[in-house]
């Protein structure tokens, strides 16, 4: 009777163990940058398993009979590792099982698409895993399609070509100009639909090479890192992403997302390196995200709507944009907005909305509302005659047409600025802007103005906007009398954001 106890008993304890290494075996980030635990897979010796089970249990995991061998351990933890057992009601599909390599070089390009299409056969939710302690090379842009209850996980490093590749893409000439820059991707997963792109790993496009051709030649396609097209229902998180050749992440015509918790990094001397790139798409969650990058942190493009942004850190970059919109006379909306509680450091702007002249359509119900900024050049904007160089080399033509901006809610920002403007508000003539501003505790630099500059535009109550600027310029009566800076570039030359970042110098003294 004795033995069957404690056979049971070791049955019990054993099960217990294998629990309690597993859990041991891989880490997560916290939304505070940390790392805790997470269920992962390694395959261990039986030795370890011995002594892992005499620390655990002590002497009772020595003495106790066995209800499995340690021999059937390591067999089904094997058969985890091989995506050959269930955990969770998951399968896992180790990219090893399919012929990679994991050492940088080999091309494990092949080995990940045959993994990708083998978990479309399977009804149930199936995980293909990139283990960490490895680095694996993807030497052609992959495309998947037609993708549904799959998690790629990726908790190694994933390697692009250093060297330029082909160009691809599904052009067609009914698409905007926006649409056309977006078609080209690394990474494209098209119709796919729940399914999960997460770990604790990164990707990294070695974007260099794109960044010096498209210096001496705008007009050159690059290719955007990971681009998700006509899918729905799709989880990003805890990725790190950087150097991509263009944009890193790319959302289009994609519904109900969630966007957790990302870290995506380029230089700020790299071209056209957005973080996060929302076009036609609506439903869009995005949380708690870490993202310096050479252009916009995060753009919201024509045809999205319903797109929240809660909590993260902007650093460096041009902040969070809406737009652009209506280049080369299309029409073009984005609506239903809502972005708080961030913070931007050292970026160009916070807040921006811009458009070009000669579009249509509408920028309507945005609000920008509890956000810190320090030492940024220009906190708020909007922009109705953007005309950047990198798209659109000499003067743009002006035109009586515009996107109308309406509904736009700035509220309780605070933080200090380095440009000696606290917002620039620059609208159309044809369709002034309507705009709320409310609780902004902004400062200059010091020995600098501390204005709001205004052209077209149509205010809701000004009481509840305070000046500390060290200079004796008042906000209160901010767009009475408007502005005659028309067509003023607001983006800052990478001489100027040199020289700001060095002394912290203000562009506009009083």
């Amino acid at each position: 009777m004795s033995t069957t106890r404690a056979s049971k008993a070791s049955s019990s304890c054993v099960l217990i163990a294998v629990i309690v290494i597993l859990l041991s075996l891989v880490r997560v980030r916290n939304s505070h940058g940390e790392r805790r635990k997470r269920i992962g897979i390694r395959v261990i010796s039986q030795e370890d398993a011995r002594k892992r089970l005499d620390a655990v249990f002590g002497d009772i995991g020595r003495t106790i009979a066995t209800y499995e061998s340690l021999e059937r351990i390591e067999t089904q933890a094997r058969r985890i590792a091989a995506g050959k057992y269930i955990i969770d009601a998951v399968k896992v599909l180790s990219i090893f099982t399919f012929g990679a390599v994991g050492n940088g070089s080999h091309d494990d390009g092949p080995a990940l698409e045959r993994a990708l299409v083998a978990a479309k056969i399977y009804d149930s939710k199936v995980m293909v895993h990139l283990p960490a302690g490895h680095r694996y090379f993807i030497g052609a842009p992959i495309l998947i399609s037609e993708i549904s209850n799959v998690e790629l996980r990726i908790d190694g490093i994933v390697l692009a070509p250093r060297e330029l590749y082909q160009r691809s893409g599904n052009y067609q000439q009914a698409m905007s100009p926006e649409q056309e820059r977006m078609q080209f991707a690394f990474f494209t997963f098209a119709h796919a639909k729940n399914f999960t792109l997460s770990g604790a790993g990164e990707i990294d496009g070695r974007g260099k090479r794109w960044w010096r051709m498209r210096k001496r030649n705008p007009r050159e396609k690059a290719p955007v890192l990971i681009l998700f097209r006509d899918s729905y229902d799709i989880i990003i998180r805890h990725l790190e992403l950087h150097h991509s050749p263009f944009y890193h992440l790319v959302l289009l015509r994609t519904h109900h997302v969630l966007i957790d918790r990302l870290q995506i990094y380029s230089p700020s001397s790299s071209i056209n390196t957005d973080g996060i790139d929302i076009l036609e798409s609506s439903e869009i969650n995005i949380h708690n995200c870490w993202i310096s990058t050479g252009d916009d942190n995060l753009a919201i493009k024509e045809g999205s709507s319903r797109v929240y942004v809660r909590g993260g850190f902007f650093f460096r970059g041009h902040g969070l944009s809406i737009g652009s919109l209506g280049e080369g006379g299309t029409t073009a909306s984005v609506k239903h907005v809502y972005l708080a509680n961030v913070t931007f450091i050292r970026t160009t702007n916070a807040a921006r909305i811009k458009t070009w002249q000669g579009g249509q359509g509408a920028v309507k119900n945005i609000t920008f509302t509890h956000l810190y900024v320090a030492g940024v050049s220009y906190p708020i904007v909007i922009d109705q005659f953007y005309c950047p160089q990198s798209q659109h080399p000499g003067m743009c033509s002006n035109s009586s047409y515009a996107v109308k901006v309406s509904d736009v809610q700035i509220l309780h920002i605070a933080g200090w600025h380095t440009s000696g403007v606290a917002a620039s508000l620059h609208c159309s003539h044809a369709l002034p802007c309507t705009i709320t501003l409310e609780d902004l505790h902004l400062r200059s630099a010091p020995g600098c103005s501390n204005v709001v500059r205004c052209l077209n535009v149509r205010t809701r109550p000004l009481s509840s906007i305070h000046s500390s600027s060290s200079s004796s310029s008042s906000l209160s009566n901010a767009c009475q009398h408007g502005d005659e800076m028309h067509g003023y570039r607001l983006d800052l030359t990478r001489k100027e954001r040199r020289r700001l970042a060095a002394n912290f110098s203000c562009i506009h003294p009083p």
